[in-house]
């Protein structure tokens, strides 16, 4: 047989349910929050990474360059007989 439930039982329940229903909600809004968070700063950290990667293409473009125009200097250098040199 079943006992019937004490209307205290119900309001207490009542309350604890509102209770756990607000911390869920507040624990989802946190949540959110966080989220929005950490997808801006990996937004910033892949802008970060684009310009950074450009730059280190300039750099070696710029390495390229440097190296392509002191080749023809040791090339004609090496063409000399080392006795004419000294």
């Amino acid at each position: 047989m079943k006992q019937p439930i004490s209307p205290a039982f119900h309001l207490k329940l009542g309350v604890k349910k509102a209770m756990s229903t607000e911390y869920i909600w507040e624990t989802f809004d946190g949540l959110w929050k966080a989220l929005h968070r950490q997808g801006r700063r990996v937004e910033e950290l892949e802008s970060r990474v684009v310009e950074l990667e450009s730059r280190l293409a300039e750099r070696a473009a710029s390495l390229e360059e440097r190296r392509t125009a002191a080749q023809p200097a040791t090339a004609a250098a090496a063409e000399f007989p080392v006795e004419r040199a000294a």
